[in-house]
């Protein structure tokens, strides 16, 4: 009789967990998290040619296998293990189900830019007179979209300003 392969499920090869290492159930465990590079914002971008190209023009880079360690969620993977699948010198997983049009599965890249960059970036972002302003007016007098509605819808609808709260992140910085 031959020797079965051993199962990641199967008990013995599991992990032990103690007080220290386990993590809850109910806890959310992010599949994409990596620790931070100080300085840096990091980024999980599509492998399409295009969003690369894009992301370097932007300045982005690829972070180096040795500055990051990516989670692994994989049934029985031992958790010291670095989670990156990626067969060459770049940080990427796939990116579940999804498909690209060479019929490939289609993998997430791992880059980084500058701190400083990436919040002048978020502020141009959320600035007056950026593309956001409208949502952020629509926002404010209480209804997306208000800005195109004609006077007489406008007068048909009714929205509780106590009760309709304006998303942080459309909230002016002091």
């Amino acid at each position: 009789m031959s020797q079965r392969a051993a199962n990641p499920a199967d008990a013995d090869n599991m992990p032990r967990v103690d007080e220290r290492t386990r993590r809850p159930f109910t806890h959310p465990v992010g599949s994409l998290s990596v620790p931070e590079i100080p300085g840096y914002h990091l980024h999980w971008f599509r492998g399409d040619a295009q969003r690369i190209q894009r992301a370097f023009e932007a300045g982005y880079e690829f972070v180096d296998p040795n500055e990051v360690h990516v989670n692994e969620k994989r049934l029985g993977a031992d958790t010291a293990e670095d989670g990156n699948t990626d067969m060459g010198t770049r940080i990427s997983v796939s990116a579940g189900g999804d498909m690209g049009q060479d019929g490939q599965p289609v993998r997430l890249y791992l880059m980084k830019t500058r701190q400083e960059w990436w919040e002048k970036d978020q502020a141009a972002l959320t600035a007056p007179g950026s593309r956001l302003e409208g949502v952020r007016q629509s926002l404010a007098s209480g209804m997306l979209g208000a800005e195109k509605q004609s006077s007489e819808d406008k007068a048909q609808v009714y929205v509780d300003p106590k009760r309709t709260k304006l998303p942080d992140f459309l909230r002016k910085k002091a």
